[in-house]
């Protein structure tokens, strides 16, 4: 499928830019919706992927994340798995098309021959066993926080740690969530993302404990806070939510958590915000109107795998949530056989086009499998003045 309705959109997004703003109109009605096909790399090669989770820096710089990528050189020949890696992309060619960073040959180009390099590294003694190997899930997105003296844009990225058997398809068994530093310089052209470690190992939160910001991690209006959302420990698949000042997220001490009535300390008096919901992003937004109280939007899916998009909307990033499911959405698979039982990893990306203008809104799903990809699809959703 060919993702020309990209360009077309952009140029609509410029010649257009004075349009008078409009809100999607609640609960969602959506009226129409356009495939843009995969997201893909500027290589042209062969890539299956999933997560495909992007972020966007306060320069406008924009950043993908994938989570297993089986690497194909130019011929079609793999070339290894990449369980966790980030590209950037420039949204005003075409959103769905991304670049990695380090694959160049001596002479600058572009090298298409090499394995996609790792965001998160392995410390020293970390990483396969002849029976396990570790794996880093990047569902939470990059949150900027602060620009440092060397004018480098520095953010975080929360992350997922699983220890995986060899030969086995599961999920493995889930050992704690960590935090990386993140540094982005556009002018170098510079992003490294860097895993913290403490006194007791790269572990900020641990496996008894809620998966605060392995979910999603949001900077909240004004930038006092980032707001975690992690799923507890019981498998129920309920999100509960942290917050923290931006250059206090490395203090686990200093962290607040949501009690269903206000901000406490204690860790285990966390009442969760969503149930049932498996993937997904919160984002700040003006779609329901610049004047309109409702500030905070979400797109995921829950964890009943019916493939099947969630919309929520609410006034403060603890909620209380209006979620509704996307009445009329079809998903699908581009694959010749569909490689997965269900569509996961929904995701938004705002970035794309201007919905508080058109109602237009890009948002991407995984279709799984060794062979599967990310698919972009361009959403429509009925506005009023």
């Amino acid at each position: 499928m060919s993702s020309d309705v990209s360009s077309a959109g952009h140029d609509q997004h410029n010649h257009g830019s004075m349009s008078p703003a409009r809100r999607v109109v609640w609960p969602p009605k959506l009226i129409l919706q356009t495939p843009m096909g995969y997201l893909r790399d500027s290589s042209g090669n062969n890539l299956p992927r999933d997560i495909g989770r992007s972020s966007v820096f306060d320069d406008g710089f924009i950043i993908f994340q994938f989570g297993d990528t089986f690497c194909h050189s130019m011929n079609g020949h793999f070339i290894g798995l990449t369980s966790n890696n980030a590209s950037f992309c420039d949204a005003t060619k075409d959103p769905t098309v991304s670049s990695y960073f380090t694959i160049k040959d001596s002479d600058g180009s572009r090298n298409s021959e090499q394995r996609v390099p790792a965001f998160l590294e392995f410390f020293r003694g970390e990483g396969d066993t002849k029976t396990h190997f570790l794996k880093f899930w990047c569902f939470s997105g990059i949150v900027d926080s602060h620009i440092d003296q060397n004018g480098n844009h520095c953010g975080v990225c929360y992350y997922e740690v699983r220890e995986m058997q060899k030969g086995a398809i599961d999920d493995g068994v889930y050992l704690y969530t960590g935090i990386a530093q993140v540094t982005w310089n556009r002018k170098s052209f510079f992003l490294e993302a860097k895993r913290e470690r403490f006194p007791q190992g790269p572990q900020l939160f641990l496996a008894d404990e809620p998966r605060f910001g392995a979910f999603c991690a949001v900077m909240g209006i004004g930038k006092e806070y980032i707001y975690l959302y992690g799923h507890t420990p019981d498998n129920s698949k309920s999100v509960v939510l942290a917050r923290i000042p931006p250059r206090r997220a490395l203090l686990k001490t200093e962290h607040e958590y949501w009690n269903g009535s206000g901000w406490c300390s204690k860790m285990k008096d966390s009442k969760p915000v969503f149930t049932t919901m498996q993937h997904g992003q919160i984002f700040q937004t003006d779609i329901f109107g610049r004047d309109s109280p409702w500030k905070y939007a979400f797109i995921g899916c829950t964890s009943l795998a019916d493939s099947k998009a969630q919309f929520g909307r609410a006034k403060q990033p603890q909620g209380p949530w209006e979620v509704h499911e996307v009445k009329g959405l079809r998903t699908y698979a581009m694959q010749p056989y569909d490689p997965a039982p269900f569509k996961y990893c929904f995701y938004p990306h705002p970035w794309a086009f201007q919905t508080e203008r058109d109602g237009d809104l890009m948002i991407t799903w995984s279709e799984g499998g060794m062979n599967g990809g990310v698919i972009a699809e361009l959403l429509r959703f009925e506005t009023t003045a």
